[in-house]
């Protein structure tokens, strides 16, 4: 019975080709609900989530129920799967969505249940991902720099209209130190330009990012790429 209701790295590339491959039945909105329904339902909570993903991308333009639906599905599977984090970044597409269903309801309970909030929002050190459509994150690792601050490594990605078949429309890569209290910091050495200034904000587990728009100082990736907007923190 169907279930009611990544960086770019190379990883994630690879996750999209062995999901077209493994999930070839998943054709339509149906079949993917069905094929990631049976694999959920047998435990392989990892061919679940790509198959509901494909359901994602095939519905996102699309019925506010379908959407609603595979955005559940994929909140489920990862709470199954102990990816909490991963859960509660789903959740926080539906909510952006104004989705508000009983499904949606019910997993909002279920994903503050499983998400040791105090632990994740502790310190700044973690992963932290920034939806981008059609089932594709960009992510920023901050770690700790061995000097008492922290380092920042930003993979944006632009997903694109064809993703499944060939891969995000465009990539980027960026990394410098970061200075400030942990709260409110700023990019540093990370070879931009003196007047692109890139400005992270954090609160809680969620984090905004800041940065100059001008010439040169998003050549850090190709068209359309930026490190720009809102991160949810989803591993410490």
């Amino acid at each position: 019975m169907p279930i009611r209701s990544k960086f770019l790295p190379l990883p994630l590339l690879l996750g999209l080709a062995g999901a077209v491959q493994a999930t070839e039945e998943c054709a339509t909105v149906v079949q993917c609900n069905q094929v990631g329904s049976v694999a959920y339902q047998d435990g392989r909570h990892e061919q679940a989530i790509e198959a509901f993903e494909r359901q994602l991308r095939r519905v996102e333009n699309g019925d506010t129920a379908q959407l609603e639906l595979a955005l559940n599905n994929l909140i489920l599977a990862n709470l199954r799967a102990g990816q909490a984090g991963m859960a509660r970044a789903w959740l926080g597409v539906a909510l952006a969505n104004n989705l508000s269903g009983s499904s949606t309801r019910l997993h909002l309970r279920k994903v503050a249940e499983a998400l040791d909030y105090p632990v994740l929002s502790a310190s700044p050190v973690g992963r932290y991902l920034r939806y981008g459509g059609q089932a594709v994150w960009s992510e920023l690792q901050i770690s700790e720099d061995g000097n008492g601050g922290y380092h920042a490594s930003f993979s944006p990605v632009r997903a694109g209209a064809r993703v499944e078949e060939y891969g995000p429309a465009a990539i980027g890569e960026l990394d410098g130190k970061l200075v400030g209290d942990g709260v409110q910091m700023r990019l540093e050495d990370a070879g931009l330009g003196s007047d692109c200034a890139v400005q992270l904000l954090r609160e809680g587990i969620e984090l905004r990012v800041q940065e100059v728009f001008a010439d040169s100082c998003q050549d850090y990736g190709g068209m359309g790429i930026s490190v720009a907007g809102e991160y949810i923190k989803v591993d410490r």
